[in-house]
């Protein structure tokens, strides 16, 4: 049985990356969602971004190295893709990128979305899968569709056949009927692909919640012992933490809801108070590194119109990470 949900994390006790110290100006309201892998001794980091206004369509692409993995430098051509560049939609959120030792490629799946508060009453709001390749990381060629409908952060692993695996977040029905539209946020499904733009669904989902919780932005570990699964769950009103679930074969889970992996601090005085959130977990020698999502318990922000506005949900303006040496 996989023993990664009794990992013990140390939190780093200030951000990464933040909104609110960037120097780069494309990024001062929001800043979040990390995706790191390392290559060849350097740490890299993808990540969302925008400096207009929150619970708005609009979300470019940052990038950042390290050669620690604690202290980060942003790519000064960031960002590196905006919305100009997707296939649909105007948002880049939740990315996930791997690199294909074997074709010496990163490739990224990611979520394309529409719709905000911003566009006028009736504008149709979507979240769909896309996929983009790269050679270096920084330059991307953006397949040109979306690949399926209504999800939530997909996480990638290559079998050693050369299939895929996928868990993401997504409707129990497709074409989605009658049911609620908060429905891709309370299941993550696995999928299977043989050559990572088609994919199939298993018909029941790996995780799943039907209380008045939400369940997303999953990222799944698979080492000798099997499979671990950490994601973001509501842990009571107002606040989000990261959960785990470990399983022998990817399918069947054990679900560890006695604690979270990653607890907020619940500490108006630190930046990750209230949310922790889209973890992504590297495997990195001695030790685990699990990047997040933080909202402290601000709200109150300046928008990229000069003028300050408030958003009494918090807002995603951090990046944070937590350390755990090997059991």
């Amino acid at each position: 049985m996989p023993l990664l949900n009794q990992l013990h994390w140390r939190r780093r006790a200030q951000p990464i990356l933040s909104a609110m110290t960037t120097r780069q100006p494309w990024c001062r309201v929001q800043l979040y969602n990390p995706t790191v892998i390392k290559i060849d001794g350097t740490y890299k980091m993808w990540y969302v971004g925008n400096s207009t206004a929150t619970r708005i369509g609009d979300m470019d692409l940052g990038y950042a190295e390290s050669d620690d993995g604690l202290q980060w430098t942003p790519y000064p051509g960031n960002p590196i893709l905006t919305g100009a560049d997707l296939p649909e939609g105007t948002s880049w959120q939740t990315p996930h990128v791997m690199f294909d030792d074997d074709l010496k490629l990163y490739k990224m799946w990611f979520v394309t979305s529409s719709g905000g508060n911003s566009e006028p009453k009736g504008t149709p709001t979507f979240s769909k899968l896309g996929y983009a390749s790269s050679k270096d990381g920084i330059h991307w060629q953006v397949h040109p569709a979306t690949l399926y409908d209504e999800v939530r952060r997909p996480c990638v692993l290559k079998n050693d056949d050369g299939s895929y695996q996928m868990w993401m977040g997504a409707r129990p029905s497709r074409p989605p009927a009658s049911e609620d539209r908060k429905a891709v946020t309370k299941n993550i499904f696995r999928f299977e692909s043989g050559d990572g733009l088609v994919w199939t669904r298993d018909p029941e989902p790996a995780v799943a919640t039907n209380e008045d919780r939400i369940i997303v932005y999953p990222c799944v570990v698979r080492d000798e012992s099997g499979y671990t699964m950490w994601y973001g769950r509501t842990a009571e009103k107002g606040i989000f933490e990261a959960y785990c679930s470990t399983s022998i074969d990817g399918l069947k889970w054990d679900h560890h809801y006695e604690h979270a992996a990653l607890a907020a601090t619940r500490d108006p005085d630190t930046f990750d108070g209230r949310y922790i959130s889209t973890p992504c977990i590297l495997e990195d020698d001695d030790r685990y590194l699990m990047y997040y999502s933080a909202r402290d318990y601000g709200t109150i922000y300046g928008a990229g119109d000069g003028s300050i506005k408030v958003d009494k949900a918090a807002i995603y303006r951090h990046i944070g990470v937590a350390i755990s040496d090997k059991l």
